[in-house]
């Protein structure tokens, strides 16, 4: 879905998947958490993107790794995110990725 809007919606588009998830959670009426965990804080990593402090520093499943980097790509090409988004998004995401392959 998120890849096939303009980028200009994108960050709104994400910020009501977290909320709708939020919901879902609170109503226990949820998918499976490894991916509810992973859609959320990619949302909160768009939401925050300018702010450093704010980046999470979580595990997400490595299948969802290059979706979520395309798309920080995309919006930083096309304005939408500051330039350095692209390598808070690696540091925030990529190191428990690389735990990840080296506890399989």
């Amino acid at each position: 879905m998120v890849e096939r809007l303009p980028t200009k919606a994108v960050v709104s588009a994400v910020e009501l998947e977290r909320r709708m998830l939020e919901d879902d959670l609170a109503r226990k009426r949820t998918v499976p958490m490894e991916e509810v965990s992973s859609i959320i804080a990619f949302c909160n990593f768009l939401e925050n993107a300018a702010d450093a402090d704010h980046a999470p520093r979580v595990g997400v499943p490595l299948y969802h790794l290059g979706f979520y980097r395309a798309t920080v790509k995309r919006l930083v090409e096309a304005g939408e995110l500051p330039y350095e988004t692209a390598a808070l998004f690696d540091n925030a995401f990529f190191p428990a990725a690389i735990k990840t392959l080296k506890a399989a």
